[in-house]
């Protein structure tokens, strides 16, 4: 058993060998847009422009830790009287906006998805849950929170904002992602502020002149498996 490992353990008795979808590694829910965005784009001058398919922080971020699917079709109505919502399975909610008071959330309307998976961690790691980074194509963003999976010993619901204006629908299909989750390990950190060393980053600029520098030099490989 690898020592970095993540467990995603289901409460509900279907459990992901009866069909409900499993949390997957973030790297295998790359939107099919992503996929099918081309690497550059010719423009003015013969100059090859790159997109974001080529930049690493972008991927990294997309394709960072791991996504937790909606475990079944939900389908979403805004009218003037508010949010209705018909699920396969009770998998949303309302949530109680008395909780946000005094935040500027109160203004919004929130719901929350309800999550079957505990999340258990080794010893001295937490986890990051947020709302799936560079993702823009569902009307909700899950509200970011950081918790300690190595010993709290529950499923992590997801509070979420709702983004739908009065008169629209809105089909989340099983299996979409609704939220991320981004192991860490716990550590104590300083912090200070200084003088940057000028001829070093001058000459650093000088070297990423080059497209591509930090992608072919400075850029790391990531494994979440």
């Amino acid at each position: 058993m690898p020592d970095n490992l993540i467990e995603f353990l289901c409460i509900d008795a279907m459990g992901p060998t009866e069909g409900m979808p499993a949390p997957i590694p973030a790297a295998q829910g790359v939107p099919p847009r992503i996929k099918r965005m081309p690497s550059e784009m010719l423009i003015e001058n013969n100059f090859n422009l790159a997109t974001v398919k080529k930049c690493p922080p972008f991927i990294d971020a997309l394709t960072c830790g791991y996504l937790i699917p909606a475990v079944a079709d939900v389908h979403f109505t805004m009218d003037a009287q508010g949010l209705d919502f018909k699920a396969e399975l009770p998998i949303v909610e309302n949530h109680d906006i008395r909780q946000l008071v005094g935040t500027d959330l109160q203004r919004l309307l929130v719901v929350k998805f309800l999550n079957p998976w505990i999340v258990k961690t080794p010893p001295g790691y937490s986890c990051l849950f947020t709302n799936p980074f560079n993702r823009f194509d569902m009307p909700f963003q899950a509200l970011t929170g950081l918790v300690e999976t190595d010993n709290f010993y529950h499923e992590v619901h997801f509070p979420t904002i709702c983004l739908m204006a009065p008169g629209q629908t809105f089909h989340l299909k099983k299996g979409s992602p609704i939220a991320q989750v981004i192991p860490f390990k716990r550590e104590d950190w300083a912090s200070q502020a200084g003088k940057a060393d000028m001829p070093h980053r001058l000459e650093w600029e000088a070297m990423g002149a080059r497209q591509g520098r930090y992608r072919n030099v400075n850029w790391l490989r990531k494994k979440f498996e």
